[in-house]
């Protein structure tokens, strides 16, 4: 259930690019140095993760940024947490992607009550039939292993233009030690879709669409700790490049509309996990 949520929030974002982008300029073409440049972004990124799931001195991402002691507290008090991100190489400098841009953003928040063992329960058990956004028209479980998922989401986005995908998610978890585990989910396919709902719909080839998303990861941790459960999230859309005419304008209404969406979509499984609970407390009475 929650996977949903933070998979569709990604459409928002490419519904602002897509508003972005003139018509005349709708066609785009993934370049295989745009691919390359996004897996060098991907590898750097990975290996910082590990390092910090690693490390003896944190486990968050906010625990290895300025004030993470401010940034815990806020979180535990019921707050949000939300940053952009920005990968850079071995000598501090910024990774040039050809031809595209990476969004790149994080989040985090406090679910009190909720174990570890049971979060991760529900995301590995999730259900077909669960309550979704309107933004999620289908969603199927294509595989089930121990600690590993295949689903297929349907979204949709009618905000400015209509945006639609087929997209399918390897995810993946696993234990860090006691009380924390992290969670990796890779798109392994993005189609973008025309004609939706009509006879003729079908999906655009892989790479060769209107180039609002094309590649998507996930990163995730959770930390147990007495009375809940620190969930933080970590994101990374791969988008054709924004017309440097529109830039100034464009980039600071992305980030400002990112900054809001992340967090509203951690505050709804924040509020999705109270509800079950009142649900389930009323179940057992």
């Amino acid at each position: 259930m929650d996977y949903k949520n933070r998979a569709y929030y990604w459409v928002l974002i490419v519904s602002l690019l897509a508003a972005a982008v003139p018509a005349a300029a709708a066609a785009a073409r993934l370049q295989p140095e745009t691919i390359e440049a996004w897996d060098s972004y991907v590898a750097l990124t990975e290996e910082r993760i590990e390092k910090e799931l690693q490390s003896g001195n944190g486990f968050l991402i906010q625990d290895f940024y300025a004030h993470p002691q401010e940034a815990r507290e806020h979180v535990l008090g019921g707050g949000v947490v939300v940053a952009s991100m920005e990968t850079i190489d071995g000598e501090g400098n910024g990774i040039p992607i050809p031809d595209g841009r990476i969004h790149h953003w994080r989040g985090s928040i406090f679910l009190p009550g909720v174990g570890l063992d049971e979060y991760l329960y529900r995301a590995l058990n999730p259900s077909e039939n669960d309550p979704h956004q309107p933004e999620v028209l289908e969603y199927r479980i294509l595989e089930k292993k121990p600690y590993e998922l295949k689903v297929f989401i349907k979204m949709v986005r009618k905000k400015f233009v209509l945006l639609a995908y087929n997209t399918e998610h390897h995810i993946t978890y696993r234990r860090n030690g006691d009380g924390k585990a992290s969670g990796r989910s890779e798109a392994t396919k993005i189609a973008e879709l025309i004609g939706l709902g009509q006879p003729h719909e079908r999906e655009m080839p892989v790479g060769r669409d209107r180039g609002f998303m094309w590649r998507l990861n996930s990163y995730w941790r959770f930390e147990e700790l007495e009375g809940g459960l620190i969930v933080e999230g970590e994101s990374m859309l791969l988008s054709r490049d924004i017309p440097a005419i529109l830039k100034p304008v464009i980039e600071s209404l992305i980030r400002r509309s990112a900054h809001d969406m992340i967090a509203n979509t951690l505050e709804e499984i924040k509020a999705n996990h109270a509800a079950d609970k009142i649900v389930r407390l009323h179940e057992n009475r």
